[in-house]
């Protein structure tokens, strides 16, 4: 936690340092695919954070997320049920803004990218025991296995309406799409067999696996008017 802590206070000071910067505070929620809601972690969430033009700019941010469950793909086997979790994200995004006059406020599309990094990320070996034995036709496996998180990217995109409260600050509402994916790489061993039959142990081919991060995230802001 001390380095996420870290990381999270120089994004601050590079933000802070940016000229001609707007600045947003908000409280954002994912809505992944195959997942449970994910929660933002406050204040830990600056977005809308930017430089440019009136209607053109480059936004950036960062959010911290508690992630409860996420889907993975890239393994020996399909799951219909989460496999990762819980974990800590930290959710950084790139992004253009393209901003529309609409009376006194302003409607804005985007689109880019972000980077994600998950932290004390855990497997639910639950959902992991029953995918294997599903795979190997056995009547119970058990999974000692280990994850490896390391940093991933992907895309986003979606609509922003920012309504003036005053001359100062500025109401933000925006709905976005994400899809993108860290590399979540698996080590271990799983134990089973049918009722009837001798106990194997085979080993966990799981090099190739990642966590999905795919679906909506909705923001809720308070940002300063630029």
């Amino acid at each position: 936690m001390k380095k996420t802590l870290i990381l999270l206070s120089f994004i601050g000071c590079v933000l802070i340092a940016l000229p001609g910067q707007s600045q947003g505070i908000s409280f954002s929620y994912i809505i992944p695919k195959n997942g449970y809601l994910s929660a933002p972690i406050s204040p830990f969430s600056i977005r809308g954070v930017g430089f440019g033009g009136k209607y053109v700019r480059i936004e950036t941010g960062f959010s911290l997320y508690t992630f409860p469950e996420l889907p993975m793909t890239g393994l020996p086997f399909s799951s219909q049920k989460s496999l990762s979790g819980p974990s800590l994200g930290l959710l950084i995004p790139a992004e253009a803004a393209l901003s529309i006059p609409i009376g006194k406020g302003k409607l804005k599309f985007l689109g880019g990218g972000f980077l994600m990094s998950q932290f004390w990320q855990k497997l639910n070996l639950g959902n992991l025991d029953r995918a294997l034995s599903q795979m190997e036709g056995w009547d119970v496996a058990n999974a000692t296995a280990q994850l490896k998180s390391k940093p991933g990217v992907g895309w986003m995109t979606g609509v922003e309406i920012d309504i003036p409260v005053n001359r100062t600050y500025s109401f933000s509402f925006s709905i976005q799409y994400l899809h993108g994916s860290t590399p979540s790489p698996i080590s271990g061993t799983y134990t089973g067999g049918t009722i009837n039959g001798p106990l194997l142990t085979l080993p966990l081919d799981g090099t190739q696996a990642r966590t999905l991060l795919e679906g909506l995230e909705i923001s809720v802001g308070v940002s300063m008017r630029h």
